[in-house]
This record gives structure tokens, C-alpha cells and sequence, in this order.
């Protein structure tokens, strides 16, 4: 696979580097953390083997936390004004808040959501597995090209693909107060990584700066290890 094709793949998981450049994170490497030899995600994300690893990427590829908005934004271009306020009347108080939510985002990430929350975050497993010896670098390619291909579907740039992460970690950040729904409100207007956005556009070796959005890319075929799994 043409090297171009490759930084593309791993640049899917580029907010994640953004958010860890000052503890040695790479765009481009297959490794997330060139310098380390093992990186613990135990802690945090409960893998610890490669079974873990690949179920926790399987899962959330497709069903993390992008489907609880990704129904509102694939309406909201869909229906006319007096449509969508009756679409809204339909939902409850919590979801109502998560619904203008979407309405004030949409512009930024289209249809697409917060589906890159998900492929980023996967993203940054997948490269972090591979150094850590759970999957092979071939395995981790294949599995990042199928990401990539939802992600040319949904995303019409690395703008809007990289707007999308941002969202999705608002949105992430603010699931402790379904209960206090103004808290809730005033927790997803709130920009508490505005830095890591400006990374994405600053940082010379971001995939931004070098690498179109479009790219054509090279089909991978599905590795013989992972035949076992029927995730496409």
C-alpha cells in the first residue's frame, strides 16, 4: 500500500494525537507512542489481550456512542421547519436537549455526527494494540481501511470529520448530568478543548496540512487471522 494511504489510515485516529502530542504521540508511526514498547490500557478501557482489544473495536466501530445522536442528525436535514418541530415534540426533555444540540452542530459535521469520536478513538486502540503486540500491523490496516470507509461516507472533509471528534467529546464529557438537564445544556456549549481543535491545524505533520480528503483508497483484503470474526 502506497505510504500515502497509510498515513491516511492512521491519520483517522488524529485527535487522539493531538490530545497526546506532549507525551509522544505520532501521526504517522504505526505505533501510537513510537517510543514505547507497551502502552496499559487496562485501566481505562479494560483491555488487557487481544480478544478484549478486538471486541471493545468491533463494538464500538458502529455502536459506541455516536448512535444515541446519530438518528437526529440523519433527520435534520431530512425534514421541512414544521416537520422537525413535530419530530421534536415527539422526544423527551433529555433527548430534546441532545436534539439542539445537534441543531447548533450540524453545520460543522454534517450527517456524520459524532461517528469520529468513535473512529478516532478505535483508531488510537487499534495503533496502540499493535505496539503493544495484541494484533499484527496488517490486521491493524485492514481493520483501519474498513473504519475509512465509513468515514469518506459520512465526512465530506478532515474539517468536518475533525468537528465531529470535538462534538463527540462535548458530548462525551457531558453524560454525568442527565439528571440536571440546564446542567447539561450550558456542559455541551462549553469548549474545553479548543486547544486540541487548534492542534489539528497547527501542527505541521497533521494529516490536515498534507494529505487530501478524498483519497483513493487501496482495497486491503481481509487478513486469514481474523476470518473468525464476521466484521466487515
Amino acid at each position: 500500500m502506497h505510504q500515502d494511504c497509510i498515513d491516511w489510515l492512521f491519520g483517522l485516529s488524529a485527535p487522539m494525537v493531538a490530545l497526546n502530542k506532549e507525551e509522544g504521540a505520532s501521526y504517522t508511526s504505526p505505533y501510537f507512542y513510537p517510543e514505547r514498547n507497551y502502552t496499559d490500557m487496562k485501566k481505562d478501557w479494560g483491555i488487557d489481550s487481544r480478544q478484549s482489544l478486538l471486541s471493545m473495536i468491533f463494538d464500538m466501530v458502529d455502536d459506541g456512542h455516536a448512535p444515541a445522536l446519530s438518528k437526529h442528525y440523519f433527520m435534520y436535514p431530512r425534514l421541512t421547519a414544521p416537520h422537525w418541530l413535530k419530530y421534536i415534540e415527539k422526544h423527551c426533555d433529555y433527548d430534546k436537549v441532545l436534539i439542539e444540540y445537534v441543531e447548533k452542530t450540524y453545520s460543522e459535521c454534517g450527517v456524520g455526527g459524532i461517528r469520529s469520536f468513535d473512529y478516532a478513538r478505535m483508531g488510537y486502540l487499534l495503533r496502540n494494540g499493535t505496539s503493544n503486540m495484541f494484533i499484527t500491523e496488517d490486521e491493524a490496516l485492514w481493520i483501519f481501511y474498513r473504519i475509512a470507509l465509513r468515514a469518506q461516507h459520512y465526512y465530506s472533509s478532515w474539517q468536518s470529520y475533525f468537528s465531529g471528534w470535538f462534538i463527540g467529546y462535548q458530548y462525551w464529557e457531558s453524560l454525568s448530568n442527565k439528571e440536571d438537564l440546564e446542567q447539561l445544556r450550558c456542559e455541551l456549549c462549553r469548549s474545553s478543548r479548543n486547544w486540541t481543535m487548534s492542534k489539528l491545524y497547527s501542527n505541521e505533520d497533521s494529516p490536515y496540512h498534507h494529505l487530501p480528503w478524498y483519497i483513493e483508497l487501496e482495497e486491503i483484503e481481509k487478513p486469514q487471522s481474523l476470518m473468525e470474526y464476521a466484521w466487515s
